[in-house]
């Protein structure tokens, strides 16, 4: 399958009833957050609530870090990394048809998403470690280093304001703690797809 195959069987099911919560979830760097807008772009926003996790991933990472790795950095691919309670909490309020306001991120503002809206696409790592019921259908991505590290110096750099030095610095460490404590995460999607710069491979659907 190729990418405009996967997105508009995607588009499909949730236009005929199919899907009302998609989970969309990777490692860093993955192509996720990509993807994501774009099917958003595809279905008709007034009917459609995303919510992105990164807001969920706590700031506070020096104070959950592993006992056996105290000087290890933290990175969001552990599960204590994440605020999984207020996420579940927020995405039930929605599928019940509550309005919840989003958490204030740096780089976007807070805004209200509407429980009057039908279809909720859930977009970031965090859902990774959530519960699968709480989904009808989940895709997960995930890609090479080379990539990873190219795709995360133009995001974190021109989006986020971080510096390349560190980006670089902190990659290895990033990719270990994705193999050892994340990648697990990938056998749970129901559709399982690597990304690089010229590739689209649906790996399982």
């Amino acid at each position: 399958m190729k990418k405009n195959d996967v997105m508009d069987q995607l588009v499909s099911e949730i236009e005929t009833g199919k899907i009302r919560t998609l989970g969309i979830y990777g490692h860093g760097a993955s192509g996720k957050s990509t993807f994501a807008q774009e099917l958003y772009q595809a279905l008709d926003s007034t009917t459609v609530n995303l919510l992105e996790t990164d807001p969920y991933i706590t700031s506070d990472r020096h104070l959950v870090v592993p006992k056996q790795a105290p000087n290890q950095k933290m990175t969001a691919c552990l599960p204590v990394a994440h605020e999984l309670a207020s996420l579940q909490r927020d995405i039930l309020a929605l599928q019940r048809g509550m309005d919840i306001l989003t958490i204030e991120e740096p780089w976007k503002a807070s805004e209200v998403l509407s429980g009057a809206k039908p279809i909720l696409v859930v977009e970031g790592m965090s859902v990774g470690f959530l519960p699968k019921e709480l989904f009808d259908k989940t895709i997960c991505f995930y890609t090479d280093e080379e990539t990873e590290l190219k795709w995360r110096l133009a995001r974190d750099t021109s989006v986020r304001n971080r510096d390349a030095s560190f980006i670089l610095a902190s990659h290895q460490m990033r990719r270990e703690q994705y193999l050892h404590y994340y990648k697990g995460t990938e056998s749970k999607a129901d559709i399982l797809v690597k990304q690089s710069e010229d590739k689209f491979e649906v790996k399982r659907t």
